[in-house]
C-alpha cells in the first residue's frame, strides 16, 4: 500500500514517514506545494496526507486538483487550524478525514486505517479469481480457502495484477506501486518478487506471465473440460 504524504515542515514530515513505513506503508514525501502537485500526477496513492498551509501550493488546492482530475484517493487534511470553520472548508474540498496538529503517531494510523478501509468498503474489497481470493482491506490472500503466506510487497505486487485481470500491467506501473517514487530500486527486484509470488502460487490456476519489453498479464486458468 502506497501513500503520499506532504508536508514542509522537515522534521514532522521525517517522522511521519518514518513511522507509516515502519506501519508496513509505502511512502512518498513532498516538501511543498510543487512537489505534491508532482508526485499526485505522477502516482495514485492508497491515502494521501495534506498540510494545509504549504508553500508554493496549499493543501485546499492539491485536495481541489485531485478532484478536479476525477481522483478519489482518500485525503487527510492535517493542520493547526483546529476552527470549526476551517475543518468544514476541509471537508467541503472533498477531504475524507481532518486532523489538527499536534497529534499521536498512533491516532494517525488509525485514520489512515479508517479512511483507507472506507474506500475499499466503497469499491472492490475482496477479489475472487478462480481459486484465488483476494482481501484488499486485510491485506490476506487465500487459495481454496487456505491462507497464502505473502509479505507486504508481495501481497501489492498480487494485488496490483490482479486488480488488472488479463490486461498488461507495465514494470513502471508495478513499481510506482511497489516503492517511492523516484526510488531506485535493485534492476532485478520486480523478478525477485515475481519469482517468489509465483511459486507460492503454484496449484492455483494462476499464472502471471512475463511479455519481454512489455510488462506482465496475470491469467486464470481455464479448467480441461
Amino acid at each position: 500500500m502506497k501513500i503520499l504524504v506532504t508536508e514542509d515542515n522537515t522534521l514532522l514530515g521525517k517522522s511521519i514517514k518514518q513511522g507509516l513505513e515502519e506501519a508496513g506503508w509505502i511512502v512518498d514525501l513532498a516538501q511543498d506545494g510543487a512537489e505534491g502537485l508532482y508526485y499526485i500526477e505522477s502516482c495514485t496513492y492508497d491515502v494521501i496526507i495534506l498540510d494545509w498551509m504549504l508553500p508554493k501550493r496549499s493543501g485546499i488546492e492539491l485536495l481541489k486538483d485531485l478532484r478536479k482530475m476525477g481522483r478519489e484517493d482518500p485525503t487527510i487534511m492535517i493542520t493547526a487550524k483546529g476552527a470549526v470553520i476551517d475543518r468544514v472548508e476541509g471537508l467541503n474540498g472533498g477531504a475524507d478525514d481532518y486532523m489538527v496538529k499536534p497529534f499521536e503517531m498512533i491516532e494517525l494510523i488509525a485514520r489512515i486505517n479508517a479512511v483507507y478501509r472506507r474506500k475499499n468498503s466503497r469499491g472492490q474489497a475482496e477479489l475472487t479469481l478462480g481459486k484465488l481470493t483476494l482481501d484488499v482491506a486485510k491485506q490476506k490472500a487465500t487459495v481454496n480457502g487456505m491462507p497464502l503466506e505473502l509479505t507486504i510487497k508481495e501481497f501489492d505486487l498480487l494485488a496490483a495484477l490482479a486488480t488488472k485481470n488479463n490486461h498488461l500491467v507495465k514494470r513502471s506501473h508495478l513499481s510506482n506501486s511497489l516503492y517511492e517514487l523516484n526510488s531506485e530500486p535493485d534492476s532485478n527486484s520486480i523478478d525477485v518478487l515475481l519469482a517468489r509470488v509465483r511459486k507460492k502460487l503454484l496449484g492455483s490456476g494462476i499464472e502471471i506471465e512475463t511479455l519481454r519489453g512489455k510488462g506482465f498479464i496475470l491469467r486464470v486458468e481455464t479448467p480441461s473440460p
